[in-house]
């Protein structure tokens, strides 16, 4: 199989030419960025899918909410739909996407729209007066220029030894990583050891200009999936559901947690159906244990609540997470020192809550 996957160098490699030359017509203004007047953050990758970028979202949503009128616009992967749609808390899936009507459930009062078309979708959020629009994967569309760019890459895959698609999973070359203001690795271990940051920052190199952050996960307290409660993973027998792109933290932190009985993997953004459902819910009945749970991430809860009738006698749960920082650079002041200067030229200051953890 390795010897196979040298074939695809060549395509790799016309791949990256075809790449070079967008970003060429946009590097030399042949095809020109927009500029806005309003702070324009965007958050993305090089790398296809897993780098935390909707923890990400809603870490700074929760960070600016008390200082400004926050609007989160998405391409909305994975919807039926096309075009500019508002997100509503009664909003469907499958017409706007899972992790958009995530962050709308999580945060009621900010404004989450879907449009893969960014300048129409910003044009709209500016007639309802968003301050700052925070664009969600926006690292490739290059048709809108950020004012702050935060490139995310995770601690065990990192950009600077991956190689470009098919052959890896980078979108564009790891070259493109100059246009970030700030580069974070997240998913890192906790506590990141200072010899370890040293290691990282040699080896990712970033320029004088930019700053390199380092975030973690840190998993909260199971939510039961129909009602307000929450649980706990201690010594309970789980069948795990994901949907993700990379399961791998999850299992591990499920497997020193309880006793993960079953994994039912499967592939990113899977919109679910009923058959995948009971099958969940048949290998949960064979276990013989009142101390028995049915547990999948947040992301994933979204798509499987539609099924709440056949989950009804069932302990189901998901698993929040939440990103928090740790290091040298300080990444909250980062984010509103740039909002704040931005925002009709006033400086938001930064209270006591607004530190890394």
């Amino acid at each position: 199989m390795p010897y196979l996957k040298l074939f695809l160098i060549p395509i790799s490699i016309l791949y990256g030419l075809i790449v070079s030359f967008r970003n060429m017509l946009f590097d030399f203004n042949v095809i020109k960025s927009k500029k806005y007047d309003v702070p324009i953050i965007s958050i993305g990758n090089l790398c296809v899918g897993g780098s935390g970028k909707s923890p990400m979202v809603e870490y700074i949503v929760k960070l600016l909410s008390d200082f400004s009128d926050v609007a989160v616009l998405s391409r909305g992967y994975g919807r039926v739909t096309s075009g500019f749609h508002w997100v509503k808390l009664s909003s469907c899936v499958r017409d706007v996407g899972d992790e958009p009507l995530q962050i709308k459930r999580k945060f009621p009062n900010v404004s989450v729209a879907v449009s893969e078309n960014r300048q129409k979708g910003i044009k709209k959020l500016l007639v309802h007066k968003c301050q700052v629009v925070i664009l969600d994967d926006g690292y490739q569309h290059r048709w809108v220029k950020p004012g702050l760019s935060i490139l995310l890459t995770t601690y065990d895959n990192l950009f600077i030894n991956d190689y470009l698609l098919p052959y890896g999973s980078l979108r564009e070359s790891r070259k493109r990583a100059d246009r970030a203001d700030i580069i974070v690795v997240t998913k890192s271990p906790k506590p990141l050891l200072p010899l370890d940051e040293y290691r990282l920052k040699e080896q990712i190199a970033p320029s004088l200009n930019q700053k390199l952050c380092f975030s973690h996960i840190d998993y909260k307290a199971p939510q039961m999936m129909f009602d307000s409660s929450t649980t706990n993973l201690i010594n309970k027998k789980i069948i795990l559901v994901t949907a993700i792109s990379s399961s791998k933290q999850i299992v591990d932190y499920v497997k020193e947690k309880a006793d993960l009985v079953k994994h039912f993997e499967y592939r990113d953004h899977k919109f679910f159906k009923k058959k995948d459902v009971l099958k969940i819910i048949k290998s949960y009945t064979q276990i013989n244990s009142e101390e028995k749970l049915i547990l999948t991430t947040e992301k994933d809860a979204s798509r499987l609540a539609v099924f709440e009738n056949e989950f009804k006698t069932i302990s189901f749960a998901y698993l929040p997470i939440e990103v928090k920082f740790q290091g040298n650079i300080n990444f909250n002041e980062l984010i509103i020192n740039y909002a704040g200067k931005n925002k009709n030229n006033h400086q938001i200051s930064i209270t006591k809550n607004a530190v890394c953890s």
